[in-house]
């Protein structure tokens, strides 16, 4: 449970994220990876020698588009409550899941998965619809109803 006082319902999604089980976080982050479609870029030879990385980049333009309008919308409506219990769920999906298997892959899309739905909860009067089932549809499908 987190130490901050959100909204009713957010807050209760930020507990149950405290909660997740280890299958859990792997149904939830392999889901929301896959949503994300992410691709590899290419690499040199000679940026691999020097140990550069480049990070997956996410293809799903629906996705990127729906956390941006939730992002954007929440941002000029000044909801900053929203925002900070969508980071507060983040936290706390990784931080009290900490089942020595999990992959860092899960443990990340999770955090992703979680965040969004949150914050998609909280703007749930400013997105629409589609954003708004584009950012819950992996926590519905692994959680539940909301």
């Amino acid at each position: 449970m987190s130490n901050e006082s959100y909204p009713a319902e957010q807050q209760a999604m930020i507990d149950r994220a405290a909660a997740l089980t280890a299958a859990e976080t792997e149904a939830l982050g392999t889901l929301w990876e896959s949503d994300e479609q992410l691709i590899m870029p290419n690499m040199s030879i000679l940026d691999e020698l020097q140990g550069e990385f480049d990070a997956p980049l996410v293809t799903n333009q629906a996705l990127i588009d729906a956390w941006e309008h939730a992002l954007d919308a929440a941002g000029k409506a000044g909801r900053v409550t929203e925002l900070d219990a969508a980071m507060a769920a983040g936290r706390a999906a990784t931080r009290e899941v900490r089942h020595l298997d999990d992959s860092p892959s899960s443990k990340n899309g999770t955090e992703q998965a979680v965040r969004s739905a949150v914050l998609a909860v909280g703007v749930r009067d400013l997105i629409p619809d589609d954003d708004y089932q584009t950012l819950v549809s992996p926590w519905q499908q692994v959680l539940g109803a909301l």
